[in-house]
């Protein structure tokens, strides 16, 4: 049976493109949005109408709280005033596949993209907490595949949602699971 996926377990990575540093969340999230769009436009022939699509156009909406400090933060907010380019990873925490060779050690699925921050706005308020939102664009096209996260990651992100059967041991949180 199918269950409904949680939005807490997709986090998204950052890194400034082409230099040589893990990706690093920025902490805080609150939300991300994806949206694509292509236009298609209509000719009229003799024969009929024929279509063509446009290019397609792949956005990332990014809000969080801003931290006291977080080079994240600083990096993403100084791409736009510097124009360079990052990469970013949308990491599926409940995609979890533990590597056969190195039991202990774990992939996780994600969609990768290059591209710009097009939008960043701070906001800091008298009584509420400061927030962050930004619009990332993909250049050309996302690709899917697997990462590793940084095991210290792993522990601050907390567990992901388990089934009740028992082939589905919670043994990412706060327990631990039963000596076999």
């Amino acid at each position: 049976m199918a269950n409904i996926a949680k939005g807490v377990h997709k986090v998204l990575y950052f890194r400034k493109l082409g230099e040589a540093a893990e990706g690093a969340k920025l902490v805080f999230q609150t939300e991300h949005s994806k949206s694509y769009s292509r236009d298609r436009e209509s000719t009229v022939t003799k024969d009929g109408s024929v279509s063509g699509s446009g290019a397609l156009e792949d956005e990332v909406s990014i809000s969080a709280l801003q931290a006291e400090t977080d080079p994240t933060f600083t990096m993403l907010s100084d791409s736009i005033v510097d124009d360079y380019p990052v990469e970013m990873w949308e990491v599926d925490l409940a995609d979890k596949v533990e590597d056969e060779v190195n039991p202990g050690t774990f992939t996780f699925g994600a969609e990768y993209r290059q591209g710009y921050i097009t939008e960043w706005e701070t906001t800091n308020p008298a009584e509420d907490d400061p927030e962050v939102s930004g619009t990332f664009v993909t250049q050309f096209k996302r690709q899917k595949g697997r990462v590793s996260l940084p095991e210290a990651d792993i522990e601050t992100l907390g567990y992901v949602f388990h089934d009740v059967l028992a082939d589905d041991v919670a043994d990412d949180g706060l327990g631990t699971p039963p000596e076999a």
